[in-house]
């Protein structure tokens, strides 16, 4: 008797890359709500700590400007974490119908939701790069560019992946063993 048994790949049906860059095309405008709100309320506080710019804000008030302006980057984090821990789904993956498994299809749960979102953060990694790159060598505008553009074309990269990936898988899907499938 022959060992005819074979394990099976299981058939996934895989987002288009197309759906992936509208369902970040709409987690950008929740960003950007997210970062309006945050910068609204920091705002406020500055206008009614300054009775409406009759006198100076005070220094608490400005303080708190620019904490609600540092949460923006830590608010997106936590953003992608819970929306992956909880449904595996951002608000743009639900709108585009696609959700985010690990690799073997099972659900990310709290430790993929977060490899997920440490891979996705490798992105600022390459822009950050870019930037100090470009701060070494300021004293040359062309090689400052050079450097930015390159930090920006890393990125660029590890996006358009899927876009030539079998199975649409980004650098990030890479890092983290994860796959993104369109939901029945």
């Amino acid at each position: 008797m022959s060992a005819s048994f074979s394990r099976r790949e299981p058939r996934y049906r895989y987002a288009s890359f197309e759906a992936r860059v509208a369902a970040a095309m709409l987690d950008g405008l929740v960003f950007i709500i997210i970062a309006s709100l945050l910068v609204t309320v920091g705002s406020l506080i500055v206008l009614i700590s300054s009775d409406f710019e009759r006198v100076e804000p005070s220094a608490t008030a400005l303080n708190l400007f620019w904490v609600c302006v540092a949460a923006i980057p830590v608010s997106w984090v936590l953003y992608l974490f819970v929306s992956w821990a909880w449904r595996g789904q951002t608000v743009g993956d639900a709108v585009m119908q696609i959700v985010v498994l690990r690799s073997d299809g099972r659900p990310l749960g709290v430790l993929g939701a977060l490899a997920r979102t440490i891979a996705v953060l490798i992105y600022a990694l390459f822009a950050a790069v870019g930037v100090l790159a470009a701060y070494l060598v300021r004293d040359s505008f062309v090689a400052a560019a050079a450097a930015i553009g390159g930090g920006l074309a890393l990125c660029v990269a590890g996006f358009l992946w899927a876009a030539f990936d079998g199975q649409r898988r980004a650098l990030h899907d890479r890092i983290a063993g994860t796959i993104v499938l369109r939901l029945p």
